[in-house]
C-alpha cells in the first residue's frame, strides 16, 4: 500500500519500559488483515509504536482505520494490565 494517495495513517506510539513485552503480547492479533489494511507495530526501545494504514478510497474505510485502532489500544490496555499486575503480585 505504501504512501500512495488516497491512503489514511494513523499512528499509537505508547511509552512504557515493556514495550517489547506489550509488543510480543499484541502481535498474534495483527497476523491476517485485508489488503487494503496494513498493521506495523515496533518496539524503539521503551516506545512501542503501530501505524495503521487503510486505503480510503472506499470511505467506509475510514470506520475500518477507527475500530483497528480501537483494537489495537483495547490489546495494548490488556498488555500492561497483566504486566504490570504481574509485577505487583
Amino acid at each position: 500500500m505504501g504512501g500512495e494517495e488516497g491512503s489514511c495513517l494513523a499512528t499509537i506510539r505508547v511509552h512504557h519500559s515493556a514495550s517489547r513485552d506489550i509488543l510480543k503480547a499484541i502481535q498474534p492479533d495483527n497476523v491476517i488483515v485485508p489488503e487494503w489494511l496494513s498493521i506495523d507495530c515496533r518496539d524503539l526501545d521503551g516506545v512501542l509504536e503501530c501505524t495503521v494504514r487503510v486505503d480510503c478510497r472506499i470511505p467506509s474505510r475510514i470506520l475500518s482505520l477507527r475500530n483497528t485502532l480501537d483494537d489495537l489500544l483495547r490489546a495494548i490496555r490488556v498488555a500492561i494490565d497483566v504486566i504490570e499486575g504481574s509485577r505487583n503480585a
